[in-house]
């Protein structure tokens, strides 16, 4: 081979496709072996760059998540044994207490179901009196209506 390689020619060999007569023409000619290292250095450093600028993936590595799984298990056994002591630590109701209670209810009770509040009591008295027939005819009436 008389001519240097050509540049498809460089580009097969760093491709890895290589003639036996370009091999030959390599180990003969010192400019188209230099152009080899030379276009091999440039690819080597073109790699290293790319390598370089690549942005790093996060990783999700086993081992950090284990204490998470750890922590989560520990904290649910925890809350499983402790709800039966908690349930059982409060004090019971005393019946007395409990009486008290019932019977401070029902005096609500029955003071919010009366139909007029307390203080004004002797006024609705005192309207149905005025407003109504004398309770004594009423009385004899209502007498001789049941002796027929």
């Amino acid at each position: 081979m008389s001519q240097h390689l050509s540049s498809q020619q460089i580009s097969m060999w760093m491709a890895g496709e290589r003639t036996p007569e370009a091999e030959l023409h390599v180990r003969e000619c010192a400019d188209c072996a230099a152009e080899l290292d030379a276009f091999a250095r440039d690819l080597a450093l073109f790699r290293d760059a790319v390598r370089q600028w690549q942005v790093p993936q996060p990783v999700l590595r086993p081992a950090r998540v284990w204490p998470m799984r750890l922590a989560l298990t520990v904290a649910t056994l925890l809350l499983v044994a402790l709800i039966p002591v908690y349930r059982f630590a409060h004090p019971k109701a005393h019946p007395q207490l409990t009486a008290a209670d019932a019977a401070l209810l029902e005096q609500v009770d029955v003071e919010v179901s009366r139909a007029v509040p307390r203080p004004m009591e002797p006024l609705l008295e005192l309207a149905s009196a005025v407003g109504e027939p004398n309770n004594d005819a009423r009385k004899d009436n209502h007498a001789a209506t049941q002796h027929k």
